[in-house]
């Protein structure tokens, strides 16, 4: 016969409830958290310190010592290819993005704008793969140039056609904008034109976003040559887009945080009830 449970001690005070932080700190820890569970968040962390580091190796008047350069140069090529290894099998989500937009109700142009901005960055983050492999010398490192052309061509395809369908999209948004304003004055209606300029603001970065990664796929297409083979020109682009993607995931993790706080006030009841 098993031996009944033991009792919590009577006679011992439970230990105090977790409170959390007032103000204005457990928002943003909670908002924090809901960004760092996110793939995208940590990545584009790593692309602004990746980038950080770029700028101020290339800078004409740069502050670094000569002793750090060396160091500063390993860790950017280190968070690089971390960020490769980070997106492993990131392919899917165009998959499904491309699935999704094939079977919609999108008219010929824009399906046929969906399939080449997902499928381009489909392809990109597939071969990227192989690029980690190679450079993390699991296959033979002659083919990572190969893979690294293809990706690039893919890269840019794709991000032809994802600013082709943001602008078209601008303009339907901008258009609804105009019509809501035209249509009379009211608190409803004062409230979609006030998101409707928020989804509009979001996409105009998304297009800065996209044409800066534009740029560094076509530097990387043409090997750098021309005007393309100013480094300090391509990190720029690169921080640039960096903070813009970071600012927009910051944004769109509302939900997250609502999750993430509701997840820690039933955390705390049951910590709670456990010693009532």
């Amino acid at each position: 016969m098993a031996e009944p449970s033991p009792k919590p001690d009577a006679s011992l005070p439970p230990p105090p409830a977790v409170a959390p932080p007032r103000g204005g700190d457990r928002d943003f820890l909670l908002h924090l958290e809901a960004y760092l569970a996110r793939r995208d968040g940590v990545d584009k962390l790593l692309k602004i310190s990746r980038y950080a580091a770029k700028i101020a190796l290339s800078a004409p008047s740069s502050p670094i010592p000569p002793a750090l350069a060396p160091r500063l140069k390993a860790f950017e090529s280190s968070v690089g290819l971390s960020r490769k290894a980070f997106r492993l099998g990131k392919f899917v989500q165009d998959l499904n993005a491309l699935r999704a937009a094939t079977g919609g109700a999108l008219n010929p142009t824009d399906r046929l704008l969906a399939a080449v901005a997902y499928g381009g960055e489909g392809v990109y983050y597939f071969v990227e793969q192989f690029v980690w492999l190679s450079k993390a010398g699991l296959i033979p490192a002659e083919l990572s140039r190969r893979f690294q052309k293809i990706s690039a061509w893919a890269e840019l395809i794709g991000y032809f056609g994802s600013v082709a369908l943001k602008v078209r999209e601008l303009r339907k948004i901008g258009s609804l904008i105009q019509s809501r304003i035209e249509s009379g004055k009211s608190a409803d209606c004062d409230e979609e034109i006030r998101k409707l300029r928020t989804k509009l603001l979001l996409k105009q970065l998304s297009v800065i976003q996209d044409l800066a990664d534009g740029l560094m796929a076509l530097g990387d297409v043409r090997d750098g040559e021309g005007f393309l083979s100013s480094s300090l020109l391509m990190a720029s682009a690169g921080l640039l887009s960096a903070l813009v993607s970071t600012h927009k995931n910051w944004t769109s993790c509302i939900l997250g945080f609502l999750q993430c706080e509701q997840g820690w006030k039933m955390r705390t009841r049951g910590l709670t009830r456990n010693h009532i």
